[in-house]
């Protein structure tokens, strides 16, 4: 079963392509084992890269993000998506980030926020709202082009449900439901519709782009 976070997440990633050219360097992603649908463009795209501290996903850079290997003011896009809420130091990311992107560079970055803890528990660390994303990003030197909520009510209750009879189900003991949950997922975009005002508060997290 996809999420609608992911749901949201690759809808916000393809209205974005434009902004994906140049060298662009995916910190985080998986050139093996990919989630959801989004595919990297090849529009306007001179090299994808991927920095991943994960071997099994294949990357063309295997290490940490807060010392990437790299020149300074070398690539022109940043993805960093679902990486934030796991790190330790993400200012120290941030501050990588900001040495090796152009001046007027995008940086793509998505987070969870009322969404389940992730199925690697263990590594799983935070969750932002708009506040500290905004004095965090800011803090390193980047200006804000969009900071934008992804889902509301429906989402959250249906990732929560998913998460539930899902990878959170240990046992198995609700697995009879998972059939349910997966089959009521128009009824929860539904709802995402008629609380759509409500997603200031009640939301799966952010979508942002940051420039240099």
């Amino acid at each position: 079963m996809i999420s609608l976070r992911r749901y949201y997440l690759d809808k916000c990633l393809e209205e974005h392509e434009y902004l994906m050219r140049g060298k662009v360097l995916d910190i985080g992603g998986k050139k093996t084992g990919k989630r959801g649908i989004f595919s990297p463009p090849s529009k306007n795209v001179e090299l994808w890269e991927y920095l991943n501290s994960d071997q099994s996903t294949d990357p063309d850079y295997c290490c940490s993000a807060e010392n990437i290997p790299l020149p300074d003011c070398s690539i022109d896009t940043v993805i960093m998506t679902e990486v934030l809420e796991y790190l330790p130091r993400p200012k120290k990311v941030l501050s990588e980030i900001f040495r090796v992107i152009k001046d007027k560079g995008n940086v793509l970055i998505s987070v969870p926020f009322l969404n389940p803890i992730h199925g690697d528990y263990w590594i799983d660390r935070k969750r932002y709202t708009t506040v500290s994303l905004k004095e965090m990003v800011e803090r390193e030197g980047f200006s804000i082009n969009k900071l934008e909520p992804m889902g509301s009510v429906g989402a959250v209750l249906y990732d929560i449900l998913r998460a539930a009879v899902g990878y959170a189900d240990k046992d198995d003991r609700y697995s009879k439901w998972r059939k349910i949950v997966e089959r009521s997922k128009k009824f929860f975009f539904w709802l995402d519709r008629i609380f759509d005002r409500q997603k200031t508060y009640i939301n799966t997290g952010y979508f942002m782009i940051i420039n240099k």
